[in-house]
């Protein structure tokens, strides 16, 4: 497979497990806790709009009204007075966050419901409550239902509409808000009847527009905007208007498309942007996430003293903000009672420690809703294609690249890629998915690839260590796999038994055969010299024609490893004589020179171009060994250094020899065992004579040296070294050698 390809795998294979991921509930909820608040965190806080304001019932307020710390107990003509107050400051829509449970003083209700009337734009909180209902025709049991509780009459009456706002009853993250609440029959919520309100001036508008994009049949709609919460109607009124947009799933677009058209250019600024709050509230979902503005009191806030001040003169004071047009939402601070669970971590609470009230929360997502601009998740098809084309891209990167550009760039994508969510986020309020893709994605497809790369390199190298296997032996080729550097080794001062092989009459085979016959032959040939090499754990050193050099080498001198060669001589030597008409008689006669001592393996040569050899004066003296077949007749010579230890092989010392080029003669054996089969009998008898030859050559005493020899020829007439010392103790009957006789024959031509 082509890189390009493996790059294309992977990345297929990154961007198909992001989509996965992204399925599974528990990388959900962790995008929404943790990815998320990443977002939040890197936006930092934004500027909310001027057009909600929230009014604080807090400790302060308490301490300088002379008023006790629980809010409850408020005297409700202060509520009845900061109403008379909003009203008069101009506000749109005034929100009570407050539940007024229980009737008090009847005066005091009186003077609220009264004050709630007469500015006929507040809405009241209504909470809700679980209870167990078993619905008519149902066999299945009690189902849990929410009811909603109102607030005490002749409160309740007075309002112009009332709404829940259902959140997390403990002091738990809040990221969520409800528009309209399927637990209790879809009813709309806190935020959205205040942004109805709010926007009442542009209701015929927006009827306008829906009336000349939908078609005929559809449910009715409040023809006014007071109709809209006519006899506490708001709720059926709303829930009208969300079937619309929901019977028709592309009104919305068609009417923010109708705003563009120049039938539309009569409406200001503020009236556009109010029409397509409202499109973009009854066409999302009953869930939005909520867009944070910062900490607490980000959106204007102002004491509930600072609005009210009764001072018991009939001078109000100047109101500290302009609550002209403006959406007003009153309720409990987190700074006056803490215990009474009316306050919610977000992600701006890690900051300073203070958490969003309630009211701060209802007042966010009014905003939110305002602004038409709550945070929106991608849609799936679109996170999606963005899982799926990030996998892609960043699987193949991580796999074309090396392992350490593989890295950076993988990081400075996941860079550019949190750049980018920034972007979205905070001009757009769009929430990509951040963790799939950057702890998920990305680091799983730098291990995948630098993995990939690892296999890859260790294929690649234990291809390389079996070529190189063909030419160098095991222990060099792991030597320089893992311990070498410059792709050569230092050499190794060892002790070790060198076996020089050589084959007869090779040139004139090269003459004969073609070189690819010459070459099918040769690989024959050397496969019965390797085989018992190998098996009996040898090293391959060289091979040149048809010579090999095969090393048996170990730290110290070893008895063993020199049994280990000769072994290895004795099967080879047997292993050629057993060689058929049909396998290679023409390299059947192979001389064989073994010898001792200590080498230094290691990398031989210069600059470019090294070659692991044994280098050292065994080496030579083997092959000069070797050689030495040539004049005795023989197939297989040693050392006596290779007998230093050894038994169980049968050898008959053929003398000492002063080899061509040398300085230090060698005692020779030739090796017998395994040629033949002989009777105890004949063998020592066949020693014996030889032995004596040889001493009696050795002292000079040629007659009785060439009646020895002489006798062994006329016996064995293949024993080569008899018919060598019987031709070479006449010539020296002959003319004996000058410069006296110390019984070393020096194959220089002196002797």
């Amino acid at each position: 497979m082509h890189k390009p390809a493996k790059a294309i795998l992977l990345g297929l294979f990154t961007g198909l497990l992001g989509i996965l991921a992204s399925l599974i509930p528990f990388v959900l909820d962790l995008e929404e806790k943790a990815g998320l608040d990443w977002l939040f965190t890197l936006r930092g806080p934004r500027t909310p709009p001027s057009d909600v304001v929230v009014v604080a019932i807090d400790k302060p307020s308490a301490d300088t009204l002379g008023l006790p710390g629980e809010p409850d107990k408020w005297p409700r003509a202060y509520h009845a007075q900061l109403i008379d107050r909003l009203v008069e400051a101009g506000a749109s829509v005034i929100v009570l966050d407050i539940f007024f449970a229980e009737a008090r003083d009847p005066r005091e209700d009186a003077a609220l419901a009264s004050a709630i009337g007469k500015a006929g734009n507040v809405v009241l909180f209504a909470y809700t409550k679980k209870e167990m209902s078993t619905p008519a025709g149902n066999t299945s049991g009690e189902l849990i239902v929410q009811r909603l509780i109102p607030p005490v009459s002749p409160i309740a009456p007075s309002a112009l509409a009332l709404a829940p706002f259902p959140l997390p009853v403990f002091p738990v993250k809040v990221s969520q808000f409800w528009t309209f609440t399927p637990a209790t029959g879809d009813l709309p919520t806190l935020p959205l009847v205040a942004l109805q309100l709010h926007a009442a001036t542009v209701y015929p508008d927006l009827l306008k527009l829906i009336k000349q994009n939908v078609h005929t049949g559809k449910q009715p709609l409040a023809g006014t905007a007071r109709d809209l919460f006519a006899g506490h109607g708001s709720v059926a009124s709303l829930q009208a208007l969300r079937s619309v947009f929901r019977e028709d799933p592309m009104l919305a677009r068609r009417l923010t498309e109708a705003l563009a058209d120049e039938a539309q250019r009569h409406l200001s600024a503020r009236q556009g942007r109010l029409l397509r709050a409202l499109i973009g509230m009854y066409d999302g979902g009953d869930s939005r996430y909520l867009n944070f503005y910062g900490p607490p009191q980000s959106i204007t806030t102002l004491p509930y003293v600072r609005v009210l001040r009764p001072d018991g003169g009939s001078v109000q004071p100047r109101m500290p903000v302009d609550l002209h047009g403006k959406a007003v939402f009153v309720g409990y601070s987190e700074r006056l009672q803490p215990e009474r669970l009316d306050e919610f971590y977000t992600v701006f609470s890690q900051k300073n420690g203070v958490h969003l009230s309630g009211v701060e929360i209802a007042a966010t997502a009014f905003a939110n809703l305002l602004e038409n601009l709550p945070v929106t998740p991608l849609p799936r098809a679109a996170g999606f294609l963005l899982l799926f084309v990030w996998g892609l891209l960043i699987g193949a990167v991580a796999r074309l690249l090396p392992v350490l550009p593989a890295v950076a760039a993988t990081a400075g994508l996941a860079g550019l890629y949190l750049g980018a969510g920034h972007v979205m986020f905070s001009h757009f309020a769009l929430w990509p998915p951040l963790l799939v893709p950057l702890f998920l994605q990305a680091p799983l497809a730098l291990f995948s690839a630098t993995l990939w790369h690892y296999l890859e390199v260790r294929r690649e190298r234990e291809h390389i260590r079996t070529a190189f296997g063909y030419y160098l032996p095991s222990p060099v080729v792991d030597r320089l796999a893992s311990e070498m550097a410059g792709g050569r080794a230092e050499g190794q001062l060892m002790y070790g038994t060198c076996l020089y092989s050589d084959a007869e009459h090779y040139t004139r085979l090269s003459e004969d055969l073609a070189p690819d016959a010459l070459a099918e032959l040769m690989n024959r040939y050397y496969e019965s010299l390797f085989t018992p090499v190998r098996q009996h754990e040898g090293i391959i050193s060289d091979i040149v024609g048809d010579a090999m050099l095969a090393i048996w080498a170990s730290p110290a001198p070893e008895s063993a490893m020199r049994r280990n060669a000769l072994e290895a001589a004795r099967q080879i030597d047997e292993t050629l004589n057993r060689l058929g008409p049909g396998d290679t008689p023409r390299v059947r006669a192979t001389r064989l020179g073994l010898h001792s001592g200590e080498i230094l393996l290691g990398s031989i040569g210069a600059i470019d171009h090294y070659e692991y050899r044994a280098v050292g004066d065994i080496v030579n003296s083997a092959n000069r060994i070797q050689e030495l077949n040539k004049v005795l007749g023989t197939r297989v010579l040693l050392s006596e250094h290779v007998l230093d230890g050894v038994d169980g092989f049968l050898t008959r010392e053929v003398g000492t020899f002063l080899l061509r080029g040398k300085t230090r003669p060698l005692v020779i054996h030739e090796f017998i065992g395994g040629r033949e089969a002989l009777d105890p009998e004949a063998i020592t008898e066949w020693h014996g004579l030889f032995a004596e030859g040889l001493m009696a050559f050795r002292q000079a005493d040629w007659k009785t040296a060439i009646e020895r020899f002489t006798h062994l020829v006329e016996t064995r007439e293949d024993d080569g070294v008899a018919r060598f010392y019987l031709n070479l103790s006449r010539r020296h009957r002959q003319a004996p050698p000058a410069g006296g006789w110390d019984g070393v024959i020096r194959l220089d031509g002196t002797n």
